[in-house]
């Protein structure tokens, strides 16, 4: 059973974006997935690269289309996507450094970005940029 399913409400309307998180969800998933059946650690390395290059990617795109259509709060949105690229930076560096117990951290991370990043953040670019991006 996934810990969190995609609805339409949580869509931005620009369907790259939407598809771009919809990934994030798998993520998240698939991290409560080997959690549960305490293989966490089996996981942590692929899930924590994949995210790793997921963040430079998503992020290039919504930053793209932020300086395309002009928004307002891009700066703000920027600040955090820079955070939030640190904190799996880090944790990629915790991994690599030996630290294997990092799972929970990692499926923290992932839930805080969807509930707070998208469901709160990505949606004041959504109503600013609603029917401009195609």
């Amino acid at each position: 059973m996934p810990f969190m399913t995609w609805k339409e409400s949580y869509s931005v309307g620009i369907q790259e974006i939407d598809q771009q998180h919809k990934v994030l969800f798998d993520m998240v998933n698939e991290l409560y997935d080997a959690m549960r059946e305490g293989k966490g650690k089996d996981v942590i390395v692929n899930l924590l690269t994949e995210l790793f290059k997921y963040t430079k990617y998503h992020f290039k795109t919504e930053e793209g289309i932020f300086t395309k259509y002009h928004y307002s709060k891009a700066e703000d949105h920027l600040k955090e996507h820079l955070e939030l690229k640190v904190k799996v930076e880090t944790l990629l560096e915790d991994l690599n450094s030996g630290k294997t117990s990092i799972s929970i951290k990692v499926f923290n991370l992932l839930k805080d970005w969807i509930s707070i990043h998208i469901f709160q953040k990505d949606m004041l670019y959504a109503k600013e940029l609603e029917g401009k991006v195609k």
